[in-house]
Formats: C-alpha cells, structure tokens, sequence
C-alpha cells in the first residue's frame, strides 16, 4: 500500500510541475508602443498616408521558449479610427465620414489562426474589422523577441471595396481616392514586470 502511494505521490508531482511550467510558459502580452500604424493610399491629386500616434490597443497571449513564438492562444488589436492623421484636417475629415468613424470609432483585428510559424514570421488569418464591416484577412507578419517584449511588423493590401465602403472624394468629386489601401504595423507587444 505503502508503495501505491509513494507511486500516486510521485505521479501527482510530475503532473504537477508538467502543468506549472505549461502555465509558466503562457504569458500575457499588451501593446506597449507603436513604431508605426499607417494607412496608404492614391489619388487622382497625390499619394497619401495616415498615421496613427496614439490611440491603439492590444492583447496577446503568447507561448514562448528559446527567444521564438512556440504557438499564440489569442490576439487582438484596436485602432481608434479617428487617431489616424494625415496632416490635413480637410482629408481626415473625408477619411472619417468614408469609414464612418462617428459611428464604428474602432477598427479592430482578432487572430483566428496561425497557419504557419517560423523563427521570425507568422503567417496569420484573422478578422480585420472597419466601419462594421468584418473579413477575413490571411497575412504574414514578421516578429522579433527581445527579452519581454515582441516587435511585430508588416504590411497588407485591401480595398475600400472590399469593407463595403465608397473610396472618398473631394472638391465635388474632382479628386478621387483609389480603391486599394496598403495598411503597414510596426507594434511591440510586452509582459508586464
């Protein structure tokens, strides 16, 4: 009897231990600076960019080992619409009645899955959210560990056509904005210590 407990005990430390470092592993990340958040763009007048300072949000839950991503339980991030800036007030203004910003102040991204990891990039499929218009986007997203911290960075092409929105205009419809977009990130997800 003696021996089926001394067994029992063991096994109950090996499990536990097993889950500890599980739990360990699992850690939780939020956005803790923004080198970049841009949305690019045409026009019949010129190339354009906005850019976001402030105003972005995200979560993370991350498993890590050896300075690489192991797998990711959940990611999210939130851009206030009305953050993104072009320097001119005449097209920020066009730019939020386009994406209706009064009314869907956030645009959003959920991670719905990793399809594919390597060392330093992801690819990655999620719901990108704008002016209430949810779609599935598949990306590849390079990524960077350093100490407690995550840098991830890329780029993806969509279309205004694409969330059901009308590509603004100005000047009674004289300068016309192109249908394609060209979002860019660069976001440094961190623990907290």
């Amino acid at each position: 009897m003696k021996k089926i407990n001394t067994k029992i005990a063991l096994m109950l430390t090996l499990l536990a231990s097993s889950l500890a470092s599980v739990v360990h592993a699992q850690q939780t990340f939020s956005i803790s600076d923004v080198k970049e958040m841009k949305v690019s763009g045409t026009s019949t007048l010129h190339d354009w960019d906005m850019v976001a300072e402030t105003g972005v949000e995200g979560q993370a839950i991350i498993n890590l080992a050896d300075k690489k991503i192991e797998s990711i339980q959940s990611l999210s991030l939130s851009l206030n619409s009305k953050a993104l800036k072009s320097g001119k007030s005449s097209m920020d203004k066009n730019a939020y009645e386009a994406i209706k910003a009064d009314d869907f102040p956030k645009i959003t991204f959920e991670l719905t899955k990793v399809e594919e990891m390597t060392p330093s990039t992801i690819k990655a499929k999620g719901k990108l959210n704008i002016a209430g218009n949810s779609r599935d986007l598949t990306m590849t997203v390079n990524y960077s560990v350093q100490g407690s911290s995550i840098l991830f960075s890329g780029k993806q092409d969509i279309t205004f056509e694409q969330f059901s929105l009308e590509p603004p205009t100005a000047v009674f419809g004289t300068i016309k904005t192109g249908n394609e977009l060209t979002l860019s990130f660069q976001a440094i997800y961190s623990t907290k210590n």
